[in-house]
């Protein structure tokens, strides 16, 4: 949604003007000498109302009903002022002595006489009580229903003028080649299955993926890419398995590692679909949003927002993939709720997580595209997320290099408390934390589920629980000693020191062993035990070995069988495509 920019005052009164009305404006209807009325003329009248909703008082100098309401109109032009920018409502005034053909034309009988324009059209005059309260009362009223009114012509504007052909309209998966692929992911999102025809559990999966095909009918694409055919591409693509589905949007990449099954894929092509531009909402959605959402963004914009500005918000909110949703909106109610500034100095992005109407992190417009993409970064995922399988590669292995904060707690009412305790310290980072270029995210993990990695990776054993490492996925580090030289604590002023160590680069990191490093490492010390037990037992040794020999080599024959084997049963050829 786009909101129409009201265009502010650009004409200057000429000096002659201001001198004629002075006497007026200033001893009657002006107490602050830094606070301008607006004065409008024949010459910039109906190019001012004609955007936006304007409140103007027509009045005489010589009249004494004037006088006696001038106090009560500065006062209210000086309070709303702030509505401008906010929700696109001005005060104005003519004086009619001298714009007596304006006056007229506009069928000034008596004075003062307040009339509404709303972009350009008079109302019915106003013809309540011209008291301080009676007349702020008008002007909310109808400066919040012009508001909700003009969200509602954006809505109805925007559902009809894309012009982007309908995706999927046979609901059908199509068949793709390199070329293909790249003029269907500009069109927009696309779910591509990499598969080779050989492959049983390619086979297993095509049936569902054409159910989903049928079922996503019209709201995304799907396609398939046959890696046995084009098998230069699927490797270039990093394709290194089969069946590998891929959600490809604007520019990024998801890869599915969840279950096979028709409602669990759907779930996933969705996140594609829900949310690949801002959804506009009211202050009276907010609760609800709050409540279903762990995590989301809602961008408050107001009549100065330009359209650079909100194309911009979106190319960053996009590549999410509609993982966390996204809101907008121009509802003045939302400003005084979440108490946003007033008047509000620009626009702002919010993020929010763990289902709390508080906001966790501002991002206020102006803003470079550099700190935009870093702010989503930042909090694309809740304050404190869960490590798991589905979502480790997104975590683990992101584009954006973020530094992960890794808790390991217990399980039970005892892990709830580790997980509190966890999750107050990445509400306090988020809010004061370091700005690093990279974004800092705090996950959590089952301790006892996940020992064998946490041990193999970090050094983390079973009976250190709870525990905590920061880690740096990119360069295949991590930190577990704080800048005091203590080993690290579950507890926020041990992971601050550490994170500030990281910061500033006075730490040294420990270097994460892969599987084979940790396999070759874990030999190597089985082999030198295995010579000093020779030394001493050398037929016990004798027997061991030929012993594990027969053991690897029955073990090297069952993995032949069952890799030669498809998902049915039926030998295949081995091949490594």
């Amino acid at each position: 949604m786009r909101l129409p920019r009201v265009l502010l005052s650009a004409l200057a009164l000429s000096a002659t003007l201001f001198l004629s009305s002075s006497a007026a404006s200033t001893s009657d209807h002006d107490d602050d000498d830094e606070f301008q009325l607006r004065q409008l003329t024949d010459d910039n009248f109906k190019s001012e109302t004609a955007h936006g909703i304007w409140l103007v008082e027509h009045y005489s100098p010589k009249c004494s009903h004037c006088r006696a309401f001038a106090p009560t109109w500065t006062k209210l032009a000086k309070e709303k002022q702030h509505l401008e920018r906010l929700t696109g409502f001005h005060m104005a005034q003519v004086n009619c002595l001298a714009q007596g053909d304006l006056c007229n034309a506009n069928g000034i009988k008596f004075y003062p006489q307040v009339i509404l324009y709303v972009d350009g059209k008079p109302q019915p005059h106003y013809t309540g009580d011209r008291s301080y309260t009676d007349m702020a009362k008008y002007i909310d009223e109808h400066s919040m229903e012009y508001v909700q009114d003009t969200m509602m012509r954006s809505e109805a504007e925007g559902d009809g003028s894309s012009g982007v052909s309908r995706p999927n309209p046979e609901g059908k998966v199509v068949e793709v080649n390199e070329e293909q692929l790249e003029a269907f992911k500009e069109a927009g999102p696309v779910l591509v299955d990499f598969y080779a025809p050989w492959c049983g559990h390619c086979k297993k999966l095509r049936p569902t993926y054409e159910k989903l095909a049928e079922e996503m009918q019209g709201k995304l694409n799907l396609v398939a890419v046959d890696c046995d055919r084009l098998t230069s591409f699927c490797r270039a693509s990093g394709v290194a398995g089969y069946p590998t589905i891929r959600i490809y949007h604007h520019g990024t990449q998801t890869e599915y590692s969840g279950a096979r099954s028709l409602s669990k894929m759907k779930e996933f092509a969705m996140k594609a679909v829900q949310v690949t531009t801002l959804q506009t909402i009211k202050a009276a959605d907010f609760s609800q949003i709050v409540q279903t959402n762990e995590a989301f963004f809602l961008y408050l914009q107001n009549f100065d927002t330009t359209v650079a500005e909100t194309q911009s918000v979106k190319t960053a909110l996009e590549p999410l993939l509609g993982a966390v949703p996204a809101y907008t909106s121009a509802d003045p109610d939302l400003y005084k709720r979440l108490s946003i500034a007033n008047p509000a100095p620009t626009s702002v992005l919010l993020a929010f997580s763990s289902y709390s109407a508080r906001p966790v992190g501002s991002l206020s417009f102006p803003a470079s595209q550099d700190n935009l993409n870093r702010f989503v970064n930042l909090h694309r995922f809740p304050t404190l997320v869960e490590l798991s399988g589905s979502n480790y590669n997104a975590i683990m292995k992101s584009p954006t290099r973020a530094v992960v904060v890794l808790g390991a707690i217990h399980k039970g009412d005892e892990g709830e408390k580790e997980k509190e305790r966890l999750a107050e310290v990445a509400r306090a980072w988020k809010r004061g934390g370091r700005p690093f270029s990279q974004p800092v995210w705090f996950v959590w993990v089952d301790g006892e589920k996940w020992a064998k990695w946490l041990k193999q990776q970090y050094g983390i054993k079973k009976k250190e629980l709870p525990a905590v490492v920061v880690v740096d996925p990119p360069l295949n580090e991590y930190y577990d000693t704080t800048i005091e030289g203590h080993q690290i604590a579950f507890d926020g002023t041990s992971i601050f020191s550490v994170l500030e160590g990281v910061y500033q680069h006075f730490l040294r990191p420990k270097r994460i062993e892969s599987t084979l490093e940790w396999g070759s490492r874990s030999a190597a010390a089985t082999l030198i035990t295995f010579g000093q037990m020779s030394v001493d037992h050398p037929l016990l040794s004798l027997v061991s070995l030929v012993g594990a020999v027969a053991l690897f080599v029955f073990l090297l024959q069952r993995c032949n069988s069952r890799d030669n084997r498809d998902g049915n049963g039926h030998a295949i050829s081995s091949r490594l495509d």
